[in-house]
């Protein structure tokens, strides 16, 4: 028994073998087994219905070639040459059973073992292979009906009794193995798609904590390798913790990456409550969107809720004693940008591109020069001057880059 039991966990195993072939190999073998199992059973039933003969003889015939089949494949550790072996037997035989005993009536329906002949093809090996194993089995049906009864030699009497016990013995045990090979076929479908729906959630997971979940969804959802850029209206913010440097180079490595943590880890949160998304982390800074890649048609009144969220939550951290007095920068800017990925194979980038961009990074690079907190230009202001209770007009800017000068406001 040991011995047996031995046998069926390294039949035609190979060290190089992975989890999934192994299991095949042992699952191959299992069939093989119960086949033989039931053609000695069936053996058996047709000496005692019809004494010795052909049709007796054909199921020990099946249980020496697949058993010869099966040592010759655990030698040379291959069990492809059992599985076409058991396929060509289960189909052919089968019906050279029924072909021996008459009609199909009379053989208790027997070529419904053949369907485990394209069944097994698609199985263990393709739909393509499958597919010729279903014509042979078509073949097989289309021959039996048109030269019903018997092919080989007289048919046999067989009494109504003996043809109740035949179906019996065929439709229940060939649909037994069928129901069998279904249920692990859909249990392994079903096992397979819940890994690969654990890994996507992974990589979602894991992707964004390096860009927005928006983001992440967007090019994971996407059909085809090739991302079109789109074209959106959005309000882009730019945030600067001013003096960061100086910070760093007093405080100890740990110490500078709890402040970040502790510090934007917050605004995150404001950004993404307020239907925004981060683009990126500057190290000592953020760049965020909103209005993009989702559509959002309160985009500017988002950020700039964001901005007084930040500010906020900075005087509150402050206070509380869980980061050092620090002072931002924040310049918010709206307008059309291209919005779609940047780069190659080996490296990609979610981005906005557009002189909108460049425009909402200069605003927030005025905050130095203006020695303000919070900055938003005249066309975010022109859409909010109805909401806004406190600002000042800081005139018209000339920004690097941006051939127009542009009207600045601040907020704080």
């Amino acid at each position: 028994m040991t011995k047996s039991l031995e046998f069926l966990e390294n039949f035609a195993r190979d060290d190089n073998d992975s989890k999934d072939v192994t299991f095949k190999k042992l699952l191959i073998l299992l069939i093989a087994v119960v086949c033989c199992i039931c053609g000695l059973l069936w053996s058996a039933t047709y000496y005692i219905v019809f004494g010795f003969g052909l049709t007796t003889l054909l199921p020990l015939l099946f249980i020496i070639i697949v058993g010869i089949a099966i040592l010759i494949s655990h030698l040379i550790k291959n069990h492809y040459l059992l599985i076409y072996v058991q396929l060509a037997c289960i189909t052919w035989i089968s019906a050279l059973i029924q072909w021996s005993i008459g009609s199909i009536s009379d053989s208790g329906l027997v070529i419904a073992w053949s369907f485990l002949g394209p069944l097994g093809a698609l199985i263990f090996l393709s739909f393509r292979n499958a597919i010729i194993w279903m014509l042979m089995f078509l073949s097989i049906v289309i021959i039996s009906a048109v030269f019903d009864p018997a092919l080989l030699g007289d048919p046999q009497v067989v009494t109504e009794n003996q043809k109740v016990i035949f179906y019996i013995m065929n439709i229940g045990a060939s649909l037994s193995v069928v129901f069998a090979a279904l249920a692990w076929f859909v249990n392994t479908i079903q096992y397979e798609k819940g890994k690969s729906e654990k890994l996507l959630e992974k990589i979602k997971t894991l992707f964004g904590q390096h860009v927005s979940t928006e983001v992440a969804n967007e090019l994971i959802s996407k059909e085809t390798d090739v991302h079109e850029s789109k074209i959106f209206n959005v309000t882009i913010m730019f945030l600067d913790i001013r003096d960061f440097t100086v910070l760093a180079d007093s405080r100890a490595p740990g110490e500078v990456a709890n402040f970040q943590n502790t510090l934007f880890g917050e605004f995150i949160n404001i950004i993404k409550d307020n239907r925004g998304i981060v683009i990126q982390i500057l190290g000592d800074g953020i760049y965020a969107s909103f209005g993009a890649p989702l559509v959002n048609v309160t985009h500017i009144s988002d950020a700039v809720k964001a901005g007084y969220d930040m500010i906020k939550k900075t005087e509150e951290l402050i206070t509380n004693g869980k980061i050092p007095y620090i002072k931002l920068g924040i310049g918010i800017h709206s307008g059309n940008v291209i919005a779609g990925e940047i780069g190659n194979e080996y490296r990609k980038s979610y981005s906005l591109a557009g002189s909108n961009v460049i425009i909402a990074s200069r605003i927030e690079q005025l905050n130095k020069e203006f020695n303000s907190q919070f900055l938003i230009s005249k066309v975010v202001f022109n859409n909010l001057k109805n909401e806004l209770n406190s600002y000042t007009y800081k005139g018209e800017s000339k920004l690097k880059g941006i051939s127009k000068p542009i009207g600045i406001y601040q907020l704080i």
